[in-house]
């Protein structure tokens, strides 16, 4: 796990020693990421300079360092992530005849890549976001992991130049940087979702890769791109739900001892949930040694993950650690979050995520998580309201409206708050917000839409419950998923720590796609199939019924003990960026939620944290406006 950055520009010699300077600055703003070593490289024509921050897992000598060149000089790879089937492609490989002078990962992927090209992309798994530049024909690479797992940041620049790296901040420090100018449609995305999901980035110029994503730049500075993987908008089912819990169970035994391989020590992540315990539990039968697990404890809030996580940890035989929250720990954490946030994100769980971090870090250096359980198998109660009364979706909206209101008074059958939108995009894409459309209209009136090519909630025509799962499934990848692996990917690297994800696996997501839900979904279950393995592994030990999350209760901390720092960041001051908010409407706004009349933490929160990286963006780079 690692951090990268680089700069090309495909006129020789236009990158120069300017260019060369600026790499070296952005591959330092990636200590945290990477603190055990530092690589840079340039390229003698001067069009390409690349940077690199190791945190070393793979092969801890000098043989694994990055940038790393081929044995004749023939490309170069700077990569940051890991590929679990390594082994299996350096076996391949050598078959071919390639020799190998380290045993990590990386000479692997770059052979895999001087090999294959772009065919080597769909052989991995893994996470990864990689830039790869072949000499000869003066080409650069970039591509990112199938699940977006590893970030990837763009800025383009004058004569197809393009700046890249881990982190959104540091593409300011380009000879050109992104614009200083943030786009408002941009802007009205971030407001309502509390991220960006890609390919988006607020400032003009700027954007990031997409999951399964490639972009390619050659010396004349044709571009081309397209995606290596994407999750097909249809699935064809094949398993049911009992084939599928003896396939899903070989293939995560499979992929936890992959995603265990490391030469430092090792942990898992564990809440009171079923996702991280199934993983917990998956590695814990592959390893002779007590395996240690960390839990962030609440006691006296109603959604304290502790006591279940004990109950687990016991029944499994782990080495439980559980940091338990004080509001002394939760001020100091957020005092956390501005330096761990590089670009605008509006999520507060990021708060106990940081929390966890830093708390396991004292004893490993890579965890296991359980991010990925409730989107790709339907873990949320969105999809099973959808499917409830998907069918209605027949009909025409006010008809729809009809039937609502007669069920609400007892004239029918009592339906869904589903049906009232639109469609099943409206309906997800409010759910998935973090503001409602009034609150925008009241704190930044005048700010214009999303950008007209964001189709992420746009649905298929209604074909049976079958297209509401696949859409379902889709938008919860893409949309709610995106948004909890930054916050996983800024709080653990602000910590140094690699944190991997057996249930976002290639074989576990493709896997996903084959077991029909529907049945499922329409009898009001959640994820089955991931709770009938937990079950196996936990004996006569009772699972939870209800869903917890991983939180802590912000509502109430705005109110009371972080009272002051919303005052501080929203009402003393300019608002970033200039002329958008009104500062009536934002103190009203905010008065509303202080007093209890209203519940705005999402809001606050995601706009407290548009403040802050302004703020971090104008000390970063003088010249940003």
């Amino acid at each position: 796990m690692c951090g990268i950055c680089g700069i090309f520009q495909p006129e020789r010699g236009a990158a120069g020693d300017r260019a060369r300077r600026a790499v070296a600055a952005m591959a330092r703003g990636l200590e945290r990421r990477g603190p055990d070593d530092e690589g840079l490289w340039s390229d003698p024509e001067g069009r390409l300079h690349l940077g690199f921050r190791r945190l070393a897992i793979l092969d801890l000598s000098d043989a694994g360092r990055q940038p790393m060149a081929s044995a004749d000089g023939r490309s170069i790879l700077v990569f940051n992530g890991e590929i679990y089937n390594y082994l299996d492609l350096r076996r391949e490989l050598q078959g071919r005849g390639r020799t190998f002078r380290s045993s990590g990962d990386t000479e692997v992927l770059l052979a895999a890549l001087e090999t294959w090209g772009l065919g080597a992309l769909d052989r991995l798994d893994g996470m990864f976001a990689l830039a790869w530049y072949e000499t000869r024909e003066r080409r650069l690479t970039l591509a990112r992991d199938h699940a977006g797992i590893k970030p990837l940041y763009l800025a383009d620049g004058p004569g197809g130049g393009l700046a890249f790296g881990s982190q959104y901040d540091l593409l300011s420090l380009a000879p050109w940087g992104p614009s200083g100018r943030p786009r408002l449609d941009a802007l009205h995305l971030y407001l309502r979702l509390g991220h960006l999901p890609p390919p988006w980035g607020l400032l003009a110029g700027s954007r990031q890769l997409e999951p399964g994503g490639w972009l390619r730049v050659d010396g004349q500075g044709r571009r081309e791109s397209g995606s290596w993987w994407r999750l097909p908008r249809r699935s064809r089912p094949d398993l049911s739900v009992d084939e599928g819990v003896e396939e899903l169970a070989e293939v995560l035994e499979g992929t936890v001892e992959g995603q265990r391989l490391a030469d430092v020590p090792l942990g898992v992540f564990l809440s009171g949930g079923i996702d991280s315990p199934l993983v917990a539990a998956t590695a814990r039968r592959q390893t002779s040694d007590q395996l240690r697990a960390y839990t962030v404890a609440n006691p006296g809030w109603g959604q304290d993950e502790g006591p279940q996580a004990r109950i687990f940890a016991a029944a499994l035989g782990l080495a439980h650690r559980e940091h338990v929250v004080t509001d002394d720990d939760v001020l100091a954490t957020v005092e956390e979050v501005r330096g761990a946030q590089h670009e605008p994100f509006g999520d507060f769980s990021i708060v106990p995520t940081l929390m966890i971090s830093r708390f396991s870090r004292r004893e490993v250096t890579v965890a296991l998580s359980g991010d990925g359980g409730d989107e790709l198998f339907f873990g949320y109660e969105r999809p099973v309201s959808l499917l409830r009364d998907g069918r209605d979706f027949r009909w025409p909206w006010p008809l729809r409206l009809a039937l609502y209101g007669a069920g609400r008074y007892g004239l029918g059958r009592r339906r869904s708050d589903v049906i009232v939108f639109r469609d099943p995009g409206r309906y997800y894409f409010e759910v998935h917000s973090r503001l409602r459309a009034a609150d925008l209209a009241q704190i930044a009136p005048g700010l214009p839409g999303p950008p007209e090519a964001f189709d992420l909630y746009r649905p298929d025509p209604y074909d049976g419950p079958e297209s509401l799962a696949d859409f379902s499934r889709r938008v919860e990848l893409y949309g709610q998923l995106q948004r909890g692996l930054k916050k996983v990917d800024m709080a653990s690297m602000h910590h140094s720590l690699e944190v991997r994800v057996p249930l976002l696996g290639r074989r576990v997501l493709d896997l996903s796609t084959r077991i029909d839900p529907v049945a499922d979904l329409l009898a009001g279950r959640r994820k089955p199939i991931l709770r009938r393995l937990l079950a196996r592994h936990l004996g006569t030990t009772p699972l939870p019924e209800r869903k917890l999350g991983f939180s802590i209760p912000l509502a109430e901390l705005l109110r009371g003990p972080l009272a002051p720092l919303v005052e501080g960041t929203l009402l003393d001051g300019p608002l970033y960026p200039e002329g958008v908010f009104d500062r009536a409407g934002v103190e009203a706004w905010w008065r509303e939620h202080r007093d209890g009349r209203r519940d705005h933490k999402w809001g606050l929160w995601a706009l407290m944290g548009l403040q802050w990286w302004g703020r971090r963006m104008a000390e970063l780079r003088p010249t940003f406006p």
